[in-house]
């Protein structure tokens, strides 16, 4: 964007254009409002997905896919930096939240008007949006080998509904979808939010927020020209909605000086990766990732699949690659899998002092974490031992492979040690947690901030806490619900 004016003025900013951006920006497009949308990332068509995780990375990923959550167990942390946010290169799962996590968010949070079936409305309408489909009529091998374990261990297993009705299985899912099939934001909701007004400008990142007393007045933003150079930028804003994701959306409160509980609770699904060898080809670098997850265990414990490429495998393997770097050749017959657990461990958001660019991750894994991936991994190596695996290679250091179910079931008695563990995690939530406890949250029930007029986060945020399900979903709809009650109460 060029010729940006210093000072500019719009009645509603909405900052971040993921799930919960953007289903912000659609509703208060539709309401008539004047609506502009602040996306740090670029905007990106299809000709640019499916070229590879090498060039997702340095396009459509926060630091290029290496963002470390820094304790004494180091993880790495993946999110979406584009326009659409991380809807563009997620697995497009879709759940709604149980009724268990309903009622406990009411009780632990005093969350107001939150039901199973006050929501329920907005899980359908996202779910029309997007085109969600049941996928357990159409299982892939590395899905069908997953299944046989299943049922030889005899557990349950669901096959995850996805938003991406038209999957070809072109596993392009993490450099984004090159057939459009996978729903992400760009493919529905910001044609919609387009088509009713609002405006979107990319490479815009904020760097703080205008307060008056308890008004926030506008943003301070930063334009990337074409030619890489900057023009920072006053925008002024009657409204502001914060939508720009768990780390991204605390450091900014942060950093403009609002810290009651935010970025103080930081929660995530911490993930093991495990690389299983068949006899059999798989061929898992042809398909979409395994649908199926064991729900068993759940909430504590999730047993599913994961992206898999020849990349991907290289550095699943690279924990103990002088001894496992053979396997490279048979990667045809392997696929990979994962445990990913409720964190019951919390860390922290903050601003990096060195730039505004920059979140400070933190998070320490609990005793109880430890101990549900202990038994998540012992669970999950003999499910693929039964499924025909020859071995099971976990990304752990100094681990050998786990070629029997003996050497497998020890873990759910003994603890894996920390400092040999290699995790990630992809969900991240809670750090401006919603209700009416002033004494936990940060915004109130409906998302609106605490001490403040007209400022309100409406993103994966405000989730009080770890929901041990894939969030899009949920994220999606309770900022639905949010942003219709914002609404209500401006036309009421």
């Amino acid at each position: 964007m060029t010729n940006q004016p210093r000072s500019v003025r719009v009645q509603y900013l909405v900052v971040g254009s993921g799930a919960g951006g953007a289903i912000t920006a659609v509703e208060l497009a539709r309401a008539g409002f004047e609506v502009v949308v602040l996306e740090e990332g670029a905007r990106h068509g299809l000709d640019a997905y499916g070229k590879g995780v090498t060039h997702a990375m340095q396009t459509l990923y926060r630091n290029r896919g290496m963002t470390p959550i820094l304790g004494s167990v180091p993880i790495g942390f993946v999110e979406g930096r584009c326009l659409g946010g991380s809807t563009e290169i997620n697995s497009g799962f879709w759940h709604r939240m149980p009724p268990e996590f309903v009622l406990r968010w009411v009780s632990q949070f005093g969350i107001n008007d939150f039901s199973v079936e006050q929501l329920a409305p907005h899980y359908q309408w996202c779910e029309e949006q997007l085109k969600v489909v049941e996928t357990g009529d159409r299982l892939q091998k590395n899905s069908e080998v997953f299944k046989r374990g299943v049922e030889s261990m005899g557990w349950s297993a669901r096959a995850i509904p996805r938003a991406a009705g038209d999957c070809v299985n072109t596993n392009q899912c993490a450099s984004g979808c090159p057939q459009g099939a996978k729903q992400g934001m760009t493919r529905n909701l910001v044609p919609l939010a387009e088509a009713a007004g609002c405006k979107f400008i990319t490479n815009c990142k904020v760097k703080l927020l205008l307060k008056a007393k308890n008004r926030v007045t506008g943003v301070l933003a930063e334009i990337k020209r074409e030619d890489n150079s900057t023009d920072l930028v006053r925008i002024d804003a009657d409204h502001v909605f914060l939508c720009a994701g768990a780390t991204q959306t605390p450091a900014l409160l942060r950093r403009s000086g609002i810290k009651s509980h935010v970025g103080d609770t930081f929660q995530i699904h911490p993930m093991l990766k495990v690389s299983a060898l068949f006899d059999e080809e798989i061929d898992a670098h042809k398909s979409v990732m395994p649908v199926l997850q064991v729900k068993e265990f759940w909430p504590d414990i999730q047993l599913g699949g994961s992206f898999f490429s020849t990349g991907q495998l290289a550095m699943n393997l690279s924990d103990n690659w002088t001894e496992s770097q053979h396997l490279m050749r048979d990667y045809r017959k392997m696929a990979t899998y994962n445990v990913a657990v409720r964190s019951t461990g919390y860390g922290s958001v903050r601003p990096a002092r060195f730039g505004s660019e920059y979140a400070i991750l933190r998070f320490e894994l609990s005793d109880v974490d430890i101990r549900n991936l202990s038994q998540g991994l012992a669970r999950l190596a003999s499910l693929l031992l039964r499924a025909g695996a020859k071995s099971v290679h976990p990304c752990i250091q100094s681990l050998p492979a786990i070629t029997s179910e003996l050497d497998a079931v020890k873990w759910l008695d003994e603890n894996l040690s920390r400092s040999s563990l290699s995790l990630t995690a992809v969900h991240a939530f809670s750090t401006c947690p919603m209700g009416e406890r002033r004494d936990r949250c940060a915004v109130d029930s409906y998302g609106k901030v605490f001490g403040f007029e007209n400022l309100f986060v409406n993103d994966a945020s405000m989730l009080p806490e770890s929901p041990g399900i894939n969030p899009q979903g949920t994220i999606m709809a309770i900022a639905r619900r949010n942003v219709l009650n914002f609404i209500a109460n401006k036309r009421g």
